[in-house]
């Protein structure tokens, strides 16, 4: 059963993250990030057997010296709540050309390679890993990748994901991206995923022949003039894939209005037990594994299998050293 609203589960004290100090959701998409609310009831250090995950929203904007406010605010929240990772939405702190800006034409690179440092440091600093939306710069004559940074503890990117199904507009902007990328945490292996590769079912199935349990999957639906198929399509594809793969996912949105979705998780029975409101910042966290029981639940008793020759990528994926390196410095 889905919980809307809901900022960490059972714990009415951080709903509070689900509104910007001071201010109302309306006027998020104008309002400077402010400092979140510190919350004293925030829960305990997790237990040595569990992963937990922090997933964050907030109004993403072209400005990333303003984006990396909040998720440091964000970064901070989620280890006082005893979290080991902090997942962020696609292209949080870089903005998401050809919505939050309208290209990288001019693009303040050496500020996104500032920030970014900033960011590392502080992972560094609070001993948390974190997924970070961003965009990768390539060369001056090709265009960067749109990415999820993994920064491990000691500030190093131990990888990074390049969107593999980009659409249309993304390919006006973006290099296409052309390898899965996983990494086991606290005996947990996840996956990392973007927006719409949520759309292809070959993706989600490929991980799962990889050995992943929990995506990690990072979405921008907003900014947008109102409703749309994105206020359900989502909350509905997710699940499903999850449920076709024995996987659970943990999904995130900007929140800048109008965003069609909050941020959420998905489990292999097909429900999604948090989620977040829309169109204001909040954070939820989750333990895996969740206690659902090794049997019973699946639906699915023979996954389907990916072709040898299944189209990985949407759009041709470039070829360039910067890219093939997924530790390449920003």
């Amino acid at each position: 059963m889905r919980t809307a609203g809901s900022a960490v589960a059972g714990m009415a004290a951080l709903a509070a993250l689900s509104r910007i100090s001071g201010g109302a959701a309306a006027n998020a998409a104008q309002a400077p990030s402010q400092p979140l609310p510190s919350s004293p009831l925030a829960p305990g250090p997790s237990p040595s057997d569990k992963l937990r995950i922090a997933t964050c929203q907030f109004p993403v904007g072209p400005n990333p010296a303003e984006n990396a406010k909040y998720i440091g605010d964000f970064m901070r929240q989620a280890s006082a709540a005893g979290a080991q990772l902090l997942h962020t939405s696609e292209a949080c702190l870089s903005g998401y050309a050809g919505t939050d800006f309208r290209s990288f034409e001019s693009y303040d690179w050496d500020t996104l390679r500032r920030e970014t440092t900033g960011l590392r440091q502080l992972a560094r600093d609070l001993d948390l890993w974190l997924v970070l939306g961003s965009a990768h710069f390539l060369d001056a004559a090709a265009k960067p990748t749109n990415c999820l940074y993994l920064i491990d503890p000691q500030g190093k990117i131990a990888d990074r994901y390049d969107k593999c199904f980009c659409t249309g507009g993304d390919q006006k902007h973006y290099s296409v991206g052309d390898r899965l990328v996983t990494r086991e945490i606290r005996g947990i292996l996840v996956g990392l995923a973007i927006c719409y590769d949520i759309c292809w079912p070959q993706l989600y199935i490929g991980y799962r022949e990889r050995g992943v349990t929990v995506m990690i999957h990072s979405f921008h639906n907003a900014r947008s003039k109102g409703k749309n198929c994105l206020d359900t399509l989502n909350v509905h594809q997710v699940p499903t894939r999850c449920a076709d793969n024995r996987m659970w996912a943990v999904c995130n949105n900007s929140s800048q209005p109008y965003s069609h979705w909050g941020s959420f998780i998905a489990r292999p029975d097909a429900t999604i037990p948090k989620q977040l409101e829309i169109n204001q910042p909040g954070m939820l966290i989750h333990d895996f594994p969740d206690g659902l029981s090794a049997g019973g639940w699946y639906h699915n008793f023979k996954p389907m299998q990916k072709r040898d020759d299944e189209i990985m990528s949407w759009g041709t994926p470039i070829k360039n050293s910067r890219q093939a390196d997924g530790q390449a410095e920003p």
